[in-house]
């Protein structure tokens, strides 16, 4: 197994840090303005609020996506 075989490799999906609570605001308020089906405009408008020392990639737009389903999934639907 010197050569690698039958190692696995992890494969990092999106950011490993959580999201601000700032930058998920951000991502909120920029989907109400773009719509959840236009992740270029999201990503874009967002890039400018990131909290300092995160990757480029940080708001990508699979990323953005990703964090929105999250946020969907925690949060409460109206009674």
């Amino acid at each position: 197994m010197a050569n690698g075989v039958g190692k696995h490799k992890l494969l990092v999906i999106g950011p490993t840090e959580p999201w601000s609570v700032r930058e998920k605001l951000c991502l909120a308020t920029s989907v109400m303005t773009s719509g959840d089906q236009n992740w270029v405009s999201v990503s874009r408008a967002i890039k400018p609020f990131a909290e300092p020392g995160r990757p480029p990639d940080w708001f990508s737009q699979k990323h953005c996506a990703s964090q929105y389903s999250e946020l969907l999934e925690a949060t409460e639907s109206p009674k």
